[in-house]
């Protein structure tokens, strides 16, 4: 079992993404941050195996943050919102687009942590030279945190969106007098 735990938060976090992009989902706006915080803590798990190594990392992960950021922010403004007056349901489709950024870059950082080390927590085994391999990984911990701040800029944005949706669904219902409920 030892040998196959470090496959666990990858196969999980494919798990979720893949599973999230498929379908048509209810947009609850309670809970619009379960999802990003999900993605983010796999993504901060990751890197924690290996701190930044210089200021300028910190820096290059900043940026990354703020790109996905600004990405998911703006990609929210056209995913179509519909609203059933009778339920007050939310639904929403993903785009494929995103659900395969998303789990791509996944699959891309865990896929190279194997190829450089064959697996997660491995120590290197010498395909790839150190310093190339670092490099890589240093890119590939910064596409982690790319995606990390567009699903929660993304789930900020929709959270905007739906306020004024589920504001129309509440002043659409019918005011229940003293006699209405009894």
């Amino acid at each position: 079992m030892n040998t196959l735990a470090p496959f666990i938060a990858p196969a999980l976090a494919l798990f979720f993404i893949v599973r999230r992009g498929r379908t048509p989902r209810r947009i609850r706006p309670g809970a619009l941050w379960v999802y990003p915080l999900v993605i983010t803590l796999l993504a901060l798990t990751t890197l924690s195996q290996g701190m930044p190594r210089d200021l300028e990392a910190v820096a290059v992960y900043i940026l990354a943050f703020a790109a996905g950021a600004a990405l998911g922010w703006f990609t929210t403004q056209h995913v179509e919102l519909t609203l059933d007056e009778k339920t007050g349901t939310i639904m929403s489709q993903p785009t494929m687009f995103g659900t395969l950024l998303t789990a791509g870059v996944f699959a891309a950082r865990f896929g190279l942590e194997y190829l450089i080390n064959g697996g997660p927590g491995q120590a290197p085994h010498g395909h790839i030279s150190p310093e190339r391999a670092a490099n890589l990984l240093w890119f590939a911990d910064a596409a982690l945190i790319f995606i990390a701040g567009r699903a929660l800029a993304q789930a900020g944005h929709m959270w905007l969106r739906t306020r004024p949706l589920v504001a129309q669904h509440r002043a659409a219902q019918p005011l229940k007098g003293p006699t209405d409920g009894e």
